[in-house]
């Protein structure tokens, strides 16, 4: 079983990454990893001015506005390493930010970052997440943007107890399982759920997984069902796809087991100049709602 012996936390100049690094501060101390953080954010721009004196004042404005975010984030990360007993280097990476991400993600077991914030599009950081995914060749553990994963004060684990593992027949999803396995190795319950095409009378059978989870002594449970059918009306629409049912259905059904992670593949390509991605994975990363573990 592969091992987590490096993570790495992804922290921005949102309040919400005290919550990254509360989570990411367990799993390295449950798994005897090694914790760096990355305040990888756009550096702030002074602007064109039409006199030296008016860049002169806005440079140095610039630099304490960049000084106080340095300070923040430092503050967070020292919290969380404070309550958690552990030594966190903090990593600053301003203009290139994707690429030399990638770059330390690629000497990570486990990288922890926040969803992005739906109402932030700000140019270069509106694709972060979805290159991060393609491009690190890491699982990423993604904090939801909404407030369901508790700043944990009593040492318990704030999330990964009851597991959802998203299965299909792919090599991303296999990927996905293998990453996962030290997280589904410390559940107290695990279970695959498969949505399986509706023409398909008798879809493929999960017991070969769990008995190949088995062997690495993870005892789980399998569910299978049929992709929702479109009505007529969402047949005629040429935007309606059946991915966007089977990512509702899977959050649906991880409220209703009360899951508080969910592990699935991450689907997506470079195309020409824009990056695709596909359709479960482009609408669990808009509308997540627990802590979601996605491999490419």
């Amino acid at each position: 079983m592969r091992e987590i012996r490096q993570i790495l936390a992804l922290v921005n100049d949102s309040p919400r990454s005290a919550r990254v690094l509360t989570l990411a501060a367990h799993l390295a101390r449950q798994h005897g990893a090694a914790l760096a953080a990355v305040h990888a954010v756009e550096p702030l721009r002074s602007g064109a001015f039409i006199s030296a004196e008016a860049a002169s004042v806005a440079a140095s404005w610039a630099a304490e506005a960049e000084a106080q975010r340095w300070a923040e984030a430092s503050a967070r990360v020292a919290a969380a390493a404070g309550a958690a007993g552990l030594e966190v280097p903090l990593i600053a990476l301003r203009g290139e930010t994707v690429s030399d991400t990638l770059r330390h993600a690629g000497t990570a077991d486990l990288v922890v970052l926040s969803q992005r914030n739906p109402v932030q599009t700000d140019g270069a950081q509106r694709h972060f997440v979805e290159r991060l995914l393609v491009g690190s060749g890491t699982p990423l553990l993604f904090v939801p943007h909404v407030d369901t994963l508790p700043l944990q004060t009593d040492g318990a684990p704030p999330c990964g107890q009851r597991v959802l593992v998203a299965w299909s027949p792919s090599r991303e999803t296999v990927r996905a399982l293998r990453d996962a396995l030290p997280l589904l190795a410390a559940a107290s319950r695990v279970e695959l759920i498969r949505f399986a095409p509706a023409t398909e009378a008798t879809p493929e059978p999960l017991e070969p997984v769990l008995a190949h989870l088995l062997r690495h002594g993870i005892a789980a449970t399998a569910t299978v069902r049929h992709t929702p059918a479109p009505s007529l009306g969402e047949r005629l629409l040429s935007t309606w796809t059946v991915d966007v049912p089977i990512a509702e259905a899977l959050l649906s059904h991880a409220a209703d087991t009360d899951a508080d992670l969910l592990v699935m593949g991450g689907y997506g390509h470079p195309r020409a100049w824009e990056l695709t991605l596909g359709g479960v994975t482009r609408t669990m990363l808009q509308t997540m709602t627990l802590p979601v573990l996605m491999s490419h």
